[in-house]
């Protein structure tokens, strides 16, 4: 039952990580999304714990993304041309097929972190950019879903008849004797 309680609380509260990543490298094709080629970490928790990601960088030139394996592939799947196309809205910071997408650096953006493959892709506003490396910073806030909850209300009751049981055998065994 306290070990419940403790991760109940500890679910609620909810634990922070606070990391940054520097020099990362600008395209300089404008309005095209270029992704990273490792995905971000999933989170295989995903249905008792909800994990937030609050991301900011330092230049106003530049616009992230998060995307799926499949939106990573149909992106990198685009010829020189197609990204050029002023006309098209694929794989540019008008389409809207993205997870999640920051063009305010000030301001950043959230993402609910999720299981699978989740990839970061960068853009530029502009053909060529102010500076070649951008530095983002990126917090992610872990706390207990609803399901999380759940887990811990079902364990702390099975504590709790568990308990029971054992005084009704103690009371049992004295009466014996």
């Amino acid at each position: 039952m306290v070990v419940s309680v403790l991760l109940s609380i500890i679910g609620t509260i909810g634990i922070t990580i606070d990391d940054s990543v520097d020099s990362v490298p600008t395209p300089n094709v404008p309005n095209s999304v270029f992704f990273a080629d490792e995905p971000v970490q999933s989170n295989p928790l995903a249905t008792f714990i909800s994990a937030n990601a609050d991301i900011t960088w330092d230049r106003s030139d530049v616009f992230l993304v998060v995307g799926d394996a499949d939106k990573k592939e149909q992106c990198d799947g685009l010829t020189f041309l197609e990204m050029m196309n002023q006309n098209s809205d694929i794989c540019t910071s008008r389409d809207n097929e993205f997870d999640a997408m920051g063009d305010d650096n000030s301001s950043g953006f959230s993402w609910s972190v999720k299981s699978g493959e989740y990839y970061v892709g960068i853009g530029t506003f502009s053909e060529t950019p102010d500076d070649f490396e951008l530095n983002v910073d990126y917090e992610v806030k872990m706390t207990f879903s609803a399901a999380g909850y759940f887990v811990m209300i079902l364990m702390l009751c099975s504590g709790f008849v568990l308990n029971k049981y054992q005084f009704f055998q103690l009371f049992a065994q004295v009466l014996k004797s």
